[in-house]
């Protein structure tokens, strides 16, 4: 166990210290929604209420997964599940490995004992589903959460040091996960990749109807291990940290399945989030920036930045003419030619 408390540990530190971003777009900023001066609304005629995972959430800013199971309490998933019950959002787990490997550190993920009103995910990466089993990580899941994420990352588990490197069955196992959960919901998730119309395909076909695009622009995964790796592997690391499919692509074909889409992988502020809105996303998720106003001002901190990501929702929204999240979905914009690129892409 040590090595994965290492490991976890690691992962905040890098995240927090070192240079880690994506060095291309999101294409975000590809996605120009257009003023309207006469909006007709007032700011209290604003909804930013949403759906996910049979789950209404009053506003669309989910707190992504992160940390659990570094073995130094949970202190930081505590501030982060009290920031999303305050706020009526929801809240994702890191992955849960660590607690079904050691039992004795399922204290840290079990933010539901002193929070039990906040919506939370736990978190479990896709080859972990079948090194464990769909029955123990479900038993395990519905403990601490109200739903299940499930993460994909490949280019991540090939840079990190002694990661995995043999991904076939993943499908199979997912759809083995949807048909022993019943109703608990599950959720599928890139780590900054992105997921491809193909992807989006091959989970819709095995039930999945929620998935959370993770996209290249962001914190880049491979980036964080290849800060860890050394020789062969870090220069391999160099040359695919930027590897991708950007956000506002990967979000854009996942609503075009009809799947209902967490938008994610570089959304920093309001403006991000209402641009992967448009786009077709029913909320944004976040991971860096909750981490950095935590470790700038505690939780002091994680709600300052949630009022501001609400406010300049709002704003935004009168200045775009929109009352609620489905009107936003269908705002006028003019999308750019790098971005209309993907959307011609079948």
């Amino acid at each position: 166990m040590s090595g994965i408390y290492n490991r976890k540990r690691s992962h905040i530190v890098i995240c927090t210290e070192k240079d880690v971003a994506f060095r291309q777009s999101t294409l975000l900023e590809e996605v120009e929604l257009l003023h309207c001066a006469l909006p007709e609304l007032d700011l209290t005629d604003v909804s930013l209420a949403t759906h996910i995972a049979g789950h209404t959430i009053t506003h669309p800013f989910i707190i992504g997964a992160m940390t659990g199971g570094t073995g130094d309490g949970n202190a930081f998933n505590l501030a982060l599940a009290r920031t999303a019950a305050q706020f009526e959002t929801a809240f994702c787990l890191g992955s849960i490995r660590p607690a079904l490997v050691d039992p004795t550190c399922i204290p840290e993920f079990d933010v539901k004992k002193e929070v039990p009103n906040v919506l939370v995910f736990a978190n479990i990466g896709a080859n972990q589903l079948s090194t464990f089993g769909a029955p123990q990580i479900l038993d395990l899941a519905r403990r601490l959460a109200d739903g299940l994420m499930v993460h994909l990352n490949a280019g991540m588990e090939l840079i990190q040091p002694s990661g995995d490197t043999c991904f076939s069955g993943q499908v199979d196992a997912i759809a083995r996960l949807v048909e022993v959960a019943g109703d608990f919901p599950i959720v599928v998730k890139e780590t900054g990749m992105g997921l491809s119309l193909k992807d989006g395909v091959s989970l819709k076909q095995v039930g999945i109807k929620t998935v959370e695009t993770a996209g290249a622009g962001g914190t880049s995964w491979i980036g964080v291990e290849t800060e860890r790796a050394s020789g062969t592997d870090k220069a391999v690391g160099e040359l695919l940290r930027d590897f991708g499919i950007p956000t506002a692509a990967s979000i854009s074909w996942m609503h075009q399945l009809g799947l209902e889409t967490i938008g994610s992988g570089g959304v920093y502020t309001a403006m991000d989030a209402a641009r992967a809105i448009r786009l077709g996303s029913c909320a944004v998720a976040m991971a860096r920036p909750w981490l950095l106003a935590y470790q700038a001002d505690g939780i002091a901190g994680l709600w300052a930045l949630m009022e501001e990501l609400i406010l300049g929702l709002k704003y935004l929204m009168v200045c775009v003419g929109v009352k609620d999240i489905s009107s936003l979905q269908k705002a006028d914009c003019i999308i750019g030619q790098r971005l209309q690129q993907y959307l011609n892409f079948k």
